[in-house]
């Protein structure tokens, strides 16, 4: 262990020198370095002792650290700067790949920074991965390194090799505002997108798309700080003129991901700059489905959904959406994407709607707003299935609160014209639905709208017999299938309702 006090007796002065040297021969041949240690221990006069005794300025730790990385490590730019003026390697790396400059960015201290390179460092020495410098003072958003490595030459539009993301998409993830502006200023190119990552396509319910489970990648800066709730970086890159409009390899726009990141405030900010809210992504998912679906995603887990961030809350968005000229009645061509954060509804596919959302989710508010937006209650999915009848089968029954936000849905449906009497692919109506879940009350305003009660379904069932438990022929033999459940409440409820027509 090398001394790190030299309060010594004045008789010994003489030896400390001596003594230094000595414990310096035996750490290098053990594979220490007493400079490292004695910088690590904060010694600055230890350090001038042991340069003194000409210790090997460059000697390394076992994992190749050096002196030099821990004095700029600790921001110690005066120790920093006794080291390299005693010949200390200032591109040493060490086994990690570390250098005293990536440390140096790290800290964001400017005039260790300075310093190195100013004693030869490359500003675009890069890291094992290909990070240099100035992407982690981007990060970091330390203005003043990031200026000082600018001035070097630092290019600011280098991008890393593991995932192709520059300087300017560091800062955005991070919303380091300041720093994306010094980017900016000098050239960084708004937007250069990180590298696309391809995954195997899928089949899900008839339709082939791509699992999005993990990023893809393809993104630009503005997509990042859109991702990450940087709405300030998102307020500079616009004012720049970063594309609002562009995609990532999903058809997905900055846009719908700040919605799908629950990011309202960047949202709405994004609309009043110009973003298309009618964009879409590969499934049809535009702006105003997306927000449709965020609104309620927590249902589908049987979890609350997570609250947004910023001030402005979800209807508040999707009335703007619409103001902003989204189309209300654009349809998915399959199933959501799939992505970490929300797992889709695969029972909304091909010709969904966002009224169609909304009603399946009971959503009253948010129908309201699309439909005074000009939703059309009438369009059905690929298997003829109307937001009037996704009312009436999200129906709870047994007299649950969800019958009367389904009633309330199907009020809104049919009072913006909607056909009471429509039936999907299995010949089934949205009283052959409501009576599957036992939901008297929906059952009665259905047949007090006009609702036909005789009406047969594929399997020749009439609600009647639906709820007196006769099973639809798909499920009649299968394995596994859950008997017919009869609902004898709402067996009478149609006996009743039958006989009085």
């Amino acid at each position: 262990m090398v001394a790190t006090e030299l309060n010594v007796h004045p008789k010994s002065m003489l030896t400390v020198p001596l003594m230094l040297l000595w414990t310096a021969s035996l750490c290098a041949a053990a594979g220490e370095a007493p400079l490292a240690e004695a910088v690590k221990k904060g010694n600055r006069e230890s350090v001038r002792q042991l340069l003194k005794a000409r210790t090997d300025v460059n000697a390394r730790e076992v994992d190749g650290t050096t002196a030099l990385h821990w004095a700029v490590r600790a921001d110690d730019l005066e120790t920093t700067r006794l080291l390299i003026g005693a010949g200390a390697d200032a591109r040493a790396a060490n086994r990690y790949g570390a250098t005293p400059l990536s440390l140096a960015a790290v800290n964001g201290n400017a005039a260790i920074i300075d310093l190195l390179l100013k004693a030869g460092v490359d500003a675009n020495s890069e890291l094992p991965d290909g990070e240099t410098a100035l992407m982690t003072a981007a990060r970091t958003g330390k203005v003043d390194a990031v200026n000082v490595l600018v001035m070097h030459g630092a290019d600011v539009n280098a991008k890393e090799r593991s995932f192709g993301e520059t300087a300017l998409m560091r800062a955005a993830a991070h919303d380091q505002r300041d720093a994306a502006r010094v980017l900016i200023e000098n050239g960084a190119a708004l937007d250069a997108r990180s590298n696309s990552l391809e995954f195997p396509k899928i089949t899900f319910n008839g339709s082939t798309m791509v699992s999005t489970l993990m990023p893809r990648g393809g993104l630009t800066a503005l997509m990042f700080a859109a991702r990450q709730d940087a709405l300030e970086t998102v307020r500079a890159l616009t004012e720049a003129g970063a594309d609002l409009n562009l995609t990532d390899p999903d058809g997905t726009t900055a846009l719908v991901m700040a919605i799908l990141n629950l990011h309202y405030e960047v949202a709405a900010l994004l609309l009043e700059r110009g973003a298309d809210p009618n964009i879409a992504d590969a499934s049809g998912m535009g702006a105003l489905y997306g927000i449709a679906e965020m609104r309620t995603a927590g249902r589908l887990i049987n979890r609350p959904s997570r609250k947004p961030t910023g001030n402005v809350d979800s209807l508040d968005l999707m009335k703007m959406i619409v103001a902003h000229g989204a189309n209300p009645n654009a349809r998915l061509k399959t199933p959501t994407l799939q992505r970490y954060h929300n797992p889709g509804d695969g029972q909304l596919a091909a010709g969904a709607t966002p009224l169609m959302k909304a009603a399946k989710s009971l959503d009253l508010a948010a129908m309201r707003v699309l439909l005074d937006g000009g939703a059309n209650p009438n369009l059905m999915t690929r298997n003829f299935t109307t937001p009037l009848m996704f009312a009436a089968a999200a129906a709870g029954g047994r007299n649950r609160p969800a019958d009367n936000d389904a009633v309330e849905a199907i009020s809104l449906c049919l009072t913006h014209g909607a056909d009471v009497n429509a039936f999907n692919n299995t010949g089934q109506t949205a009283v052959h639905l409501a009576t599957d879940r036992g939901a008297d009350g929906v059952v009665k305003f259905l047949a007090e709208h006009g609702a036909e009660l005789d009406i047969k379904d594929k399997d020749g069932r009439t609600p009647l017999d639906v709820a007196l438990g006769v099973p639809a022929s798909t499920f009649q033999g299968r394995r596994g299938a859950a008997p017919a459940q009869v609902h004898e409440s709402t067996v009478a409820l149609l006996r009743e309702l039958t006989a009085a027509r």
